[in-house]
């Protein structure tokens, strides 16, 4: 009888490889990071400075790939100066953007990468907060949260909050904050407010 091809195979399956290849990958860009091998490029913040590499900041970010690729101060100085994240926020953005961030980490400086993230064109942190931020709204941060996702745009929470405001009737736990907010608003989020209202209270 002629010998057949085991359905089974002694070499471990895509998925397998995958998830091995990955492992080793994060593993080799934590000893980069963490051990500062071969780093090109130094980043200034408000308190500290940190080492990176320009190839895996450029992958990741347009922006920082605009800043190697044009003739740009960052380009000839390899510096970059983020004059408005300190030490700890700034190496959490490095440790999302190398794959050795920790989730409390994360949660500790959401709000400080979600400015990174819009500011250096960061799809996939932008998403990973804003999610985030949907997950723990309440009566005490409702109202900021409002305003960070019309300051960057993020629509998904926008309405998480506009729909914990009136369509669960939470406005009443933040009316006394809401003068101060309303007197910062932006003119068309409180547009948006009002229309919001009409659509939960219109009459049957």
């Amino acid at each position: 009888m002629q010998a057949t091809e085991s359905s089974s195979s002694i070499w471990p399956n895509e998925a397998l490889v995958q998830k091995i290849a990955s492992k080793s990958t994060l593993g080799c860009l934590s000893r980069m990071l963490t051990e500062s091998i071969h780093t090109d490029v130094t980043i200034n913040t408000t308190d500290g400075v940190l080492k990176a590499h320009k190839a895996i900041l450029a992958a990741c970010s347009p922006v920082f790939e605009s800043m190697f690729v044009h003739d740009l101060k960052e380009k000839e100085s390899s510096t970059i100066n983020i004059n408005d994240m300190c030490l700890e926020s700034c190496s959490a953005l490095l440790g999302f953007i190398y794959g050795t961030i920790k989730q409390e980490q994360f949660w500790k400086h959401r709000l400080s990468l979600l400015a990174a993230a819009n500011k250096y064109g960061i799809g996939d942190i932008k998403d990973c907060c804003e999610e985030s931020l949907l997950e723990d709204i309440n009566s005490s941060n409702v109202l900021e949260r409002l305003h960070v996702a019309w300051l960057y745009q993020l629509e998904r929470l926008k309405k998480g909050c506009l729909s914990y405001l009136f369509v669960f009737g939470k406005i009443y736990d933040v009316r006394d904050e809401m003068h101060s907010f309303f007197h910062h608003a932006d003119r068309e989020l409180m547009l948006e407010m009002f229309q919001e209202v009409l659509s939960v209270w219109k009459p049957i």
